[in-house]
């Protein structure tokens, strides 16, 4: 299997885990499997395992967790925990391929952090495409006006954290740490910020629900060290739109799992988003 092929397969298996995370997400939200579990909390547990997971990694690599911009880190998880929190609440509500979708509109937002905050420079077609995206956004999230709706409102919400959060990874790039330090310093504070946040309403989970916290983490974990292969082996242009089969992905499980039903106006508003996310991998870094 050539190299181009080979991380191709590394995006769509790390879209299938992303969309996994998402499912056990919902599925602890809705499914009644002990206390009910704050977005907060839930972050946290994502966070706290993934955490864990990335150790042995470190290990087996043998590098050792240092870093002398520990502020900036802690920059960098606001917008991560802020974008997981209300990425959760917003798929407990609306179905798990309209918030997916929606999240997938991050790069826009994270194009408009850069050229703001970063000093970088956007083509007319970088900012045609971020407008076929935002369409993208409305036809899913608002056909009949629900965009102002709370649980739209949570999804575009948590695209926009992770768009700042995106801009906030290109800004640490140039700070010469390595990507696994990069991202296991990015879980550990996500991790801690997040318990801090969760305290006051922060219940007992049950053993299955540790164990589902568990199963997040690491499939989490797995997604982002598979999308970090992908990248080192060939043109982030070529691999990046591989990751929307994300969308696939949590269409099937909506379906199968929560009995959603796919409309007409999701499958519209995706082919924009996707087609503004192409434009943009293909007329800018």
């Amino acid at each position: 299997m050539s190299n181009l092929w080979r991380a191709a397969l590394y995006m769509v298996v790390a879209a299938g885990l992303f969309a996994t995370m998402n499912a056990l997400a919902k599925y602890l939200m809705l499914a009644g499997t002990g206390n009910p579990i704050g977005a907060l909390q839930m972050t946290f547990a994502r966070y706290f395992f993934g955490t864990l997971f990335l150790i042995p990694v470190l290990y087996g690599a043998k590098i050792m967790p240092r870093t002398v911009h520990p502020f900036k880190y802690v920059f960098r998880a606001s917008f991560g925990v802020g974008g997981v929190a209300l990425m959760f609440l917003a798929i407990a509500v609306i179905p798990l391929a309209n918030a997916t979708a929606i999240g997938f509109s991050s790069p826009i937002f994270a194009m408009i952090f850069a050229v703001v905050l970063l000093g970088e420079r956007a083509g007319p077609y970088r900012w045609l495409a971020a407008a076929v995206g935002f369409v993208g956004v409305v036809v899913i999230a608002g056909p009949d006006a629900s965009i102002f709706g709370a649980a739209s409102l949570f999804a575009v919400m948590a695209a926009i954290c992770m768009g700042a959060e995106i801009a906030a990874v290109k800004w640490l790039t140039g700070l010469g740490d390595r990507a696994l330090i990069m991202l296991f310093f990015g879980n550990l504070f996500a991790a801690l910020l997040a318990s801090i946040l969760a305290i006051p309403t922060w219940v007992s989970p049950q053993p299955l629900q540790w164990f589902l916290f568990a199963a997040m983490g690491l499939v989490a974990i797995v997604g982002q060290r598979l999308v970090l292969h992908a990248m080192a082996i060939a043109d982030a242009n070529f691999v990046a739109p591989f990751l929307y089969s994300t969308l696939l992905f949590s269409g099937l499980y909506g379906v199968l799992l929560f009995d959603e039903i796919l409309r007409l106006s999701l499958f519209l508003g995706m082919a924009l988003i996707v087609a503004s996310g192409v434009l943009m991998a293909r007329f800018g870094r």
